[in-house]
């Protein structure tokens, strides 16, 4: 009986050892299963946020045509393009004002004048860019952004916000630069900054101004 018992309870010893191993297996199996789908969700996580985050700081340019109704240096009152409703825009100091192409202000503004107004984002009521016409029957300017890559003789070289797509435009004679809202010289231009270029209609592609970024987060007005 002693014999007996001692083989019983080495074999019982031996079954516990072999399903304690294989318990522990299993747990490790699915600690690192649940270690892996927890590593999963984070990323998952941290790339949807930062997703989100690009979205929320991405400022798309929003244009609107228009007549003026009334206009000081910091608020615009306009009419839709097809004069049913009258809404209002707030001004700031770099708002750039343009009257047929040429810099102007905001008192320039007739009533009645036909503009085109921007807005950056979600911010519908800060107008970023005022485009008018009055002499011209269409609007003067289109304005094309990316980043610098150089210039050679004449010829400026940009991409896109990505540094894809690589494009080139002839520089005017009296073209205007400036860098941060500060007037500057096309040699002061950097690879790599973001830049906005405007173009005249007659000759789109003459570059008739630059302004280019390198501390301030958004263009100024010229």
């Amino acid at each position: 009986m002693i014999c007996v018992s001692e083989r019983f309870a080495e074999r019982v010893g031996l079954l516990l050892a072999q399903t304690v191993l294989a318990m522990e297996h299993v747990g490790n199996k699915i600690m690192m299963d649940y270690r892996k789908i927890a590593f999963g969700a984070v990323a998952m996580a941290l790339v949807a946020g930062s997703a989100y985050v690009c979205a929320a700081d991405k400022k798309e340019a929003v244009s609107h045509d228009g007549q003026v109704v009334t206009a000081t240096a910091e608020k615009l009152v306009m009419k839709s393009a097809d004069g049913k409703s009258e809404h209002t825009h707030t001004l700031i100091p770099r708002t750039r004002i343009r009257c047929d192409g040429k810099v102007c202000k905001a008192t320039d503004l007739k009533a009645g004048t036909k503009i085109r107004v921007t807005t950056h984002g979600d911010d519908k009521m800060t107008a970023y860019r005022i485009e008018a016409i009055d002499k011209h029957t269409a609007f003067a300017t289109h304005e094309h952004e990316g980043k610098f890559a150089s210039i050679k003789g004449n010829q400026l070289q940009m991409t896109d916000d990505e540094g894809k797509n690589p494009q080139s435009c002839t520089l005017m004679d009296n073209v205007a630069v400036t860098c941060d809202g500060k007037v500057c010289k096309t040699a002061d231009l950097k690879a790599g900054m973001r830049i906005r270029v405007t173009t005249e209609k007659k000759a789109p592609h003459a570059a008739s101004s630059i302004e280019a970024l390198n501390v301030n987060p958004d263009f100024a007005a010229l």
